[in-house]
């Protein structure tokens, strides 16, 4: 790699995390001091995952540092499974019992059990209605179904700028795994504004505690996420592994009702179970894949 081009890289990077940053920073100013999780524009939390996406179509324009080379409809369909179902198996598998162990039972919210009609009564704010065993498992399905549909389609504009754009940057300047590392940090760390400005709110944790807590969890994510893009090169099916994990990763407390005092251990334990399953992946990626990012800069040096 000629020095003038390395340098040119290393701007860009330095460029596009600035952006991101200070675009998360900017976002959550504005909802802290509008109130923080109670802000009436907490809703507009959605549009920072936009931000990635428009740090590097920024830095492209700017300083010509485009994307790397990719098949944008790239699927290979064997890493289906493992992108949608690895990161809520691992979070449930490890939350539940941890969760029955300091409760004494898995605390389901009251309607889910029939009345003396026979059936279950969702919660107005719900907007379920009246249901039998059926339609409740049909809404759950639904539920479950688009709201994977939607939050990944969210989390695309987020893949494009973390991992489609800055791992394979950062390949070039250091090994595969520690590239993988440092988007995963520079990734959790970019979340903490949100969390402590209330957009990312978690009832029964402060601010402090959940910003403390999070970035573990978005750490062994970040891992996961990166060591799947590099074995499969699809930004679908990483965005697809990163709804999964946003909709489905705690998808059974939200029909729970803890009693909230350790909610934070419960999902630290998800969080940490995350991380170790992260850097298992690193450890397990193939010579292939591992090597591959310095054969390639061998060989255009």
């Amino acid at each position: 790699m000629g020095a003038h081009r390395e340098g040119t890289m290393n701007r860009a990077i330095v460029a596009f995390i600035a952006i991101a940053y200070g675009l998360s920073a900017t976002l959550s100013g504005v909802i802290w001091a509008t109130g923080g999780h109670e802000s009436g524009l907490v809703g507009l939390g959605f549009i920072s995952m936009l931000f990635p996406a428009l740090a590097a179509v920024t830095v492209k324009l700017s300083m010509g540092e485009g994307f790397e080379t990719i098949d944008w409809g790239r699927f290979p369909v064997r890493y289906l499974p493992s992108a949608l179902l690895l990161m809520p198996v691992v979070m449930h598998a490890t939350m539940l019992p941890t969760t029955y162990a300091l409760e004494s039972r898995l605390p389901w919210q009251e309607w889910l059990s029939p009345q003396p009609d026979g059936l279950r009564h969702a919660p107005t704010e719900l907007g379920w209605g009246v249901l039998s065993e059926g339609d409740l498992i049909t809404r759950i399905a639904l539920n479950a179904g688009i709201g994977l549909v939607v939050v990944s389609v969210l989390a695309f504009f987020e893949e494009v700028g973390w991992r489609a754009w800055l791992l394979p940057r950062l390949t070039k300047r250091m090994g595969v795994a520690q590239a993988i590392l440092a988007t995963s940090v520079v990734w959790a760390l970019w979340h903490v504004p949100f969390t402590l400005s209330g957009i990312q709110y978690i009832e029964g944790m402060s601010p402090v505690l959940t910003a403390l807590v999070m970035p573990v969890g978005q750490l062994g994510a970040g891992m996961i996420l990166g060591s799947l893009w590099l074995r499969t090169e699809s930004v679908v099916l990483v965005s697809l592994s990163h709804g999964a994990l946003n909709n489905w990763g705690q998808f059974a407390f939200k029909f729970m009702t803890t009693s909230g005092s350790d909610d934070w251990l419960i999902l630290l334990v998800g969080n940490l179970a995350l991380l170790l399953v992260g850097g298992l992946l690193i450890a397990s990626l193939p010579p292939s894949v591992r090597h591959k990012e310095e054969i390639t800069v061998i060989a255009n040096a």
